[in-house]
């Protein structure tokens, strides 16, 4: 990159410096005067014009009847008012003498400086009238300087922003990548089944806690009444949704009603609701069952009002129905994260892609198609391989993968662009990477002195951008989310991470390894409105004891702000045990530490534990006063949680 440099700028004391000297001394201003040339006349009196500060580097007349131009220094010189023609040099060239001189009578167009007369203003000091007025006009001309060369930097594509960067790589025929909104699906549901069908009409808005808006993007029907194909196994059938209540069950192609055995009265199903028992084998295994929903609901698309990456919501995120449809009772949500929403691109993104057009332009080469991809809307990122970067891809192929929120509207852009930017000869294997969404909790340790709240808020935003920044088959390190928490404000530690992972439609299963090795098919990413961040906030003992043999035997749990029990996976933590009670002959007087002992707790898969501590010693246990005994309980390395205090039976 080559810096332009700022040729327009000039410093605020440069343009006072200069102001000042204008009116003490006059401006300088340029003029002009005819004068006769007379052959063998050597000095002309420039007098009578106003006095004069000099004159110009060149001067015109004519030489043989043509213009000419002499130059100050080599044909003439000012001094003392007077121009005076230089003589010719010995032994000069024939055709420089014969323009040395100008035509005899002819006229000189002779240009000169003088400086108006000075103002007499003496006084520029910082708040006199004059300087103050210097100053204003100083900052003003130093504003337009700086517009100048604003305007001048502009023009190349390293110093270029915004709409000045859109003009520049226009010129390249390349476009800014426009944000796009969010998109996704929600579940309209009803406390009990309908008498009629419900209908969700396009434009249904739904809201998330914090206010953002969705649309409902294509129209979806509550039924008041459900039909659905089985398979029976035997005489044993099962429905994929619960049942309220079970209107009719007949072989498929057949109109009789086929007899059921109850689970109990006026139920003819099981007690699952979605089990259904015939009383006889069936003819054909293939059965229509019709009943009633146990809670009716429909699934239909929404897109954000608004686009960029905030409408990129978790699950569970959509529960607000600013104007509920006629006769939805329940509520909505969204079961799965909405995606797609991308923020306009960047200008350095911009920038990037730019600088490649010539490059894109001549195909053939991998950041040809990763860049040519990378102008399509709502692709998130791209990777392009050979067998050059990854032995197991055969020779002549290459292999795109990309990440979309988009797939059904970007996944055969991708395949066409691809497709025109390859090489002749070159196979190219397209394929959108599957999502490996994270979600878990991540359970911190405040410092003593820190805005808890605040620093669990960034340091979630911060969980969130690196989990985001995750490129394609690249693995997820625990250990590097905890490690966070180091460059937040108001946090000491990470106490645990409690991260899961769904790969398609498989069950969620908790990440256990470090690093979490993502396959180069997959690419992680983050369910926002599933990962949480808690605090290990205070110590609790529910019981303590202290047996002869000084074995402490003690229960302890850890809460968060909200004072919820919080159950851990693996944790250890050091623990400082501190023994208080009263002398029993001195029971009117405040409690003094007896003892201190070291320990540790260990929870996993549990909310509580027992810690073990070093055998605890304590000298003329005799003389103390056991009802006044208290355990105070303390995080040995974390002052920031709050220590337990309880009752210690001695």
């Amino acid at each position: 990159m080559i810096d332009p440099g700022h040729p327009f700028s000039k410093s605020f004391q440069r343009l006072v410096d200069g102001l000042v000297g204008s009116l003490q001394l006059g401006v300088e201003q340029a003029a002009a005067l005819e004068l006769i040339y007379r052959s063998g006349t050597t000095s002309y009196s420039l007098h009578g014009v106003g006095p004069l500060s000099g004159l110009a580097e060149q001067i015109t007349g004519f030489v043989a009847g043509r213009p000419a131009v002499f130059k100050l220094g080599q044909h003439y010189t000012y001094a003392v008012g007077q121009l005076v023609w230089q003589p010719l040099p010995a032994a000069a060239d024939p055709e420089i003498a014969a323009s040395w001189f100008p035509d005899d009578n002819s006229r000189l167009n002779v240009g000169y400086y003088f400086r108006d007369l000075p103002s007499g203003i003496t006084d520029f000091n910082a708040g006199s009238v004059a300087g103050t007025l210097v100053r204003s006009l100083a900052r003003e001309f130093k504003l337009l300087y700086e517009q100048m060369d604003q305007a001048y930097r502009r023009a190349f594509i390293d110093f270029a922003e915004g709409a000045a960067l859109d003009n520049v790589v226009a010129l390249l025929g390349v476009a800014r990548n426009q944000a796009l909104p969010a998109q996704g699906k929600v579940t309209f549901w009803l406390r009990k089944a309908p008498r009629n069908d419900l209908a969700i009409a396009v434009g249904t808005r739904v809201a998330d806690a914090r206010g953002r808006l969705f649309k409902v993007t294509a129209p979806g029907v509550i039924r008041a009444t459900l039909v659905e194909e089985v398979a029976a196994a035997g005489k044993v059938a099962h429905t994929s949704v619960a049942i309220a209540n079970l209107l009719h069950v007949r072989v498929k192609g057949g109109t009789s009603n086929l007899a059921t055995v109850p689970s109990k009265a006026g139920k003819p199903f099981g007690d699952d609701e979605t089990t259904i028992t015939l009383a006889a084998v069936p003819s054909s295994s293939m059965l229509v069952v019709t009943f009633q929903a146990r809670r009716p609901q429909v699934e239909v698309p929404v897109i954000a009002l608004d686009n960029g990456p905030e409408g990129n919501l978790g699950s569970g995120s959509l529960t607000v129905m600013p104007t509920p449809p006629r006769g939805v009772d329940g509520g909505v949500v969204n079961e799965q994260p909405l995606s797609g929403g991308v923020a306009a691109e960047g200008d350095e993104q911009l920038r990037e892609r730019a600088k490649h057009a010539l490059e894109r332009a001549g195909n053939a080469t991998l950041n040809a198609i990763r860049y040519a991809v990378m102008t399509i809307d709502g692709v998130d990122s791209v990777e392009v391989r050979d067998c050059s970067l990854d032995a197991a891809i055969p020779l002549g192929e290459v292999w795109v993968r990309f990440s979309t929120g988009k797939p059904d509207l970007v996944g055969p852009l991708v395949s066409d662009i691809v497709e025109r930017t390859r090489a002749a000869g070159i196979k190219a294997v397209v394929s959108q990477v599957r999502t490996v969404t994270l979600s878990g909790s991540f359970l911190v340790i405040g410092d003593a002195s820190g805005n808890l709240a605040d620093a669990r808020q960034r340091y979630r935003l911060a969980v969130i951008a690196a989990l985001k920044a995750l490129a394609i088959g690249e693995a997820v390190s625990p250990r590097k989310l905890a490690a966070l928490a180091f460059r937040i404000a108001g946090l000491a530690d990470t106490g645990e991470v409690q991260l899961d992972y769904v790969r398609g439609s498989a069950a969620p299963a908790a990440v256990d390894r470090d690093p979490f090795v993502i396959d180069t098919g997959e690419q992680a990413r983050p369910d926002e409105g599933a990962l949480s961040v808690r605090s290990l906030h205070a110590l609790h003992v529910s019981t303590a004891s202290l047996a002869v043999d000084g074995r402490l035997t003690l229960s302890l749990r850890v809460t968060d702000d909200d004072g919820l029990a919080l159950r851990f996976r693996n944790f250890q933590l050091a623990l400082l045990a501190t023994v208080r009670a009263k002398l029993a002959s001195t029971p009117n007087q405040p409690l003094q530490q007896v003892a201190q002992v070291a320990g540790t707790v260990t929870l996993a898969a549990a909310e509580q534990a027992t810690p073990v501590f070093a055998t605890v010693l304590i000298a003329n246990r005799a003389s103390l006063d056991a009802a006044s005994a208290e355990i105070v309980v303390q995080a040995a390395a974390y002052p920031g949680i709050v220590p337990a205090s309880a009752h210690l039976a001695l």
